[in-house]
C-alpha cells in the first residue's frame, strides 16, 4: 500500500510522468491578509512545489523523501518570524512518483500594520536541492468601523469541514491555489474571503449584496455572475463560492467581488489574478500545396515500421486522453499523417525534449502494461476495464483497500487518491464472480456517485440479501 505523511500532496492536472530531479526546487507562493485581534493583521502564506522535485532515497522495502519548508519575515533588518514545518513523504515504488502532483504548506502570523519581507524556503533533506522565494507586502489596514473586505483567497477546493487541521478555517476545508492557474482538470474557480464591520440595527441585522465578475487584463467584462442578496450573519460574514470557468479562453483575468451594505449602502471590493489554460483547438496535423504532411521539426522515425494497424491500436490506448476533436481528426488521416500525429501528440507531453526519452509516454504506456497484467480478463483487456481507464486517467492511487475475502461481501477495492479535490475515493467491485471489477461508486465529481454500494456488494442468501429490508 502507498503511503503518505505530509502537509498535502495535490494533483494540478491529469498528466503523470516519471520524476524529472533538478538542483532547484521551483516554487509557487501566494499569500491572503485578513482581520485579526484587536488592530492587527493576519497573513496566511501559501506554498506548493512539485513532488518530482525531491529525492527520494530507498530505505528498506520503501522509498522515502523528506522536506522542510520556513517562512522567514523580516522589517527593518529584524526577523520578527521564522517557523519551520518538516514533512516526510513515503512510497512503496518510484512509479507512485506523479511529475504532476504537488506538495502544499500553509503558514500564518499576525503583523502590526507596516511594510515587511519575507522569504519562503524548502529544503530537500536528502539531497542538497533547495527552493526560495522572495516577497516583499504591505499590511492593509481594516480600520473600525468601515466596511472592510479581506483579500480574496483562491482554492482548488473549498467544502464544509469541522475537522482540525492546517487548511480547515470558520467551519470550511480550504484547499490552497497558490499557483492562482485553473484549467480544464481543474475547471472550478473556488474563493474564500471574509468581510468586516456590516452595519446592524437594533431591529434588524439586514442584508448584504454580492456580486462576482471576471475581467480581462484590459479590465474589460468577460464574465458577470448574477448578484445575490444574503441575510447578515452578524457583523461580519465569511464568503465562500466557485463558479465554473470552463468556457473561458486560456488567459489571464482578474476575479473581483464586490459587496453593498444595503443598510449603509457602503460598497467595497476586491480582486484577485488568476490564469486559466485550456489545450488548443487548433489542428495537429497540417498540410502543405502538395497534400503532404510538414513537420521538419517532429522526429517520426520510431513510427515508420508501424503498419496502419499498429498506429490505430496505439491510438485507440489514447482514448482516456485524446479529444473528440482529435478522435475525429485521427479517423480521417492517411498512414503517413497519423504517424506524424503521434509523434506531435506525444512532443506536447516531453517534459524533457532534449532528451531520446519521453518520460510521460514511457510512464502511460507501464500503466497499460500494468493494467493488462493485472485487471485483464478472458474477454476484455485491463486497460479497457473501469479500474484500468482509471489508473490511466487519475494515475496510481495513494492506498487501496483490497477487500476479497469478506463472508458476506462480493470482491471488492477501494482506491483512495488525496490529491483529487481534497481526497476522492472509488469503489469497484466483482458483481459476477468472473474477476470483472465494475466502478460502482466514486466521490470524485466526475465519477459515478451511487453512495449506497454497499448494497450491490453484500452476498444473498436464499434469495435474500443480507441486509434487513427490501433493496
Amino acid at each position: 500500500m502507498n503511503k503518505l505523511v505530509f502537509s498535502l500532496l495535490i494533483l494540478s492536472s491529469a498528466v503523470f510522468s516519471q520524476p524529472n530531479q533538478t538542483s532547484f526546487i521551483p516554487l509557487s507562493v501566494d499569500y491572503s491578509f485578513f482581520k485579526g485581534s484587536e488592530n492587527q493583521i493576519y497573513i496566511e502564506v501559501y506554498l506548493s512545489f512539485f513532488e518530482k522535485h525531491l529525492q527520494y532515497a530507498q530505505m528498506d522495502t520503501i522509498f522515502q523523501a523528506e522536506y522542510l519548508a520556513s517562512l522567514e519575515i523580516n522589517r527593518d533588518d529584524s526577523t520578527i518570524f521564522r517557523e519551520f514545518d518538516r514533512r516526510l513523504s513515503e512510497v512503496d515504488s518510484l512509479d507512485y512518483i506523479s511529475g504532476q502532483r504537488k506538495f502544499i504548506n500553509i503558514f500564518n502570523h499576525s503583523l502590526d500594520y507596516g511594510n515587511y519581507t519575507a522569504k519562503v524556503t524548502v529544503k530537500d533533506l536528502k539531497s542538497p536541492k533547495l527552493g526560495e522565494y522572495f516577497f516583499e507586502f504591505e499590511t492593509p489596514m481594516f480600520l473600525h468601523g468601515e466596511l472592510a473586505l479581506s483579500n480574496i483567497q483562491l482554492c482548488s477546493k473549498i467544502i464544509p469541514d469541522t475537522t482540525k487541521s492546517d487548511f480547515q478555517k470558520n467551519s470550511y476545508l480550504t484547499i490552497p491555489n497558490p499557483e492562482n492557474t485553473f484549467s480544464i482538470a481543474q475547471p472550478v474557480l473556488y474563493y474564500y474571503a471574509e468581510l468586516y464591520n456590516l452595519e446592524i440595527s437594533e431591529k434588524t441585522a439586514g442584508q448584504y449584496t454580492i456580486h462576482c465578475k471576471i475581467m480581462d487584463l484590459e479590465n474589460n467584462l468577460v464574465k458577470d455572475y448574477p448578484a445575490k442578496t444574503v441575510e447578515k450573519p452578524g457583523v461580519s460574514a465569511v464568503l465562500v463560492g466557485g463558479h465554473n470557468i470552463v468556457t473561458l479562453p486560456s488567459d489571464t483575468y482578474f476575479f473581483t467581488v464586490e459587496i453593498q451594505d444595503q443598510q449603509s449602502m457602503k460598497t467595497v471590493s476586491s480582486s484577485k489574478r488568476f490564469n486559466f489554460i485550456k489545450p488548443s483547438k487548433q489542428i495537429i496535423v497540417s498540410s502543405d500545396s502538395a497534400g503532404t504532411a510538414v513537420a521538419a521539426h517532429i522526429n517520426i522515425s520510431e513510427y515508420l515500421q508501424h503498419s496502419e494497424q499498429d498506429l490505430d491500436r496505439e491510438f485507440d490506448q489514447l482514448t482516456y486522453i485524446t479529444s473528440q476533436e482529435q478522435k475525429s481528426i485521427f479517423q480521417n488521416l492517411d498512414i503517413e499523417s497519423k504517424r506524424l500525429f503521434l509523434a506531435k501528440f506525444w512532443q506536447k507531453f516531453d517534459q524533457t525534449p532534449e532528451t531520446e526519452i519521453n518520460e510521460f509516454k514511457n510512464q502511460y504506456f507501464k500503466l497499460i502494461e500494468y493494467a493488462n497484467l493485472n485487471y485483464g480478463s478472458m474477454n476484455k483487456d485491463g486497460w479497457k476495464t473501469d479500474r484500468g481507464r482509471i489508473l490511466l486517467t487519475y494515475g496510481i492511487p495513494n492506498e487501496i483497500d483490497r477487500n476479497y475475502m469478506a463472508i458476506d461481501m462480493k470482491p471488492h477495492e477501494i482506491w483512495h487518491y488525496h490529491e483529487l479535490e481534497g481526497g476522492s475515493l472509488f469503489v469497484f467491485a466483482d458483481l459476477t464472480g468472473f474477476g470483472d471489477f465494475d466502478l460502482l461508486h466514486s466521490t470524485f465529481s466526475r465519477e459515478l456517485y451511487q453512495p449506497d454500494w454497499e448494497r450491490l456488494v453484500r452476498k444473498t442468501q436464499g434469495g435474500v440479501n443480507f441486509e434487513s429490508g427490501p433493496n
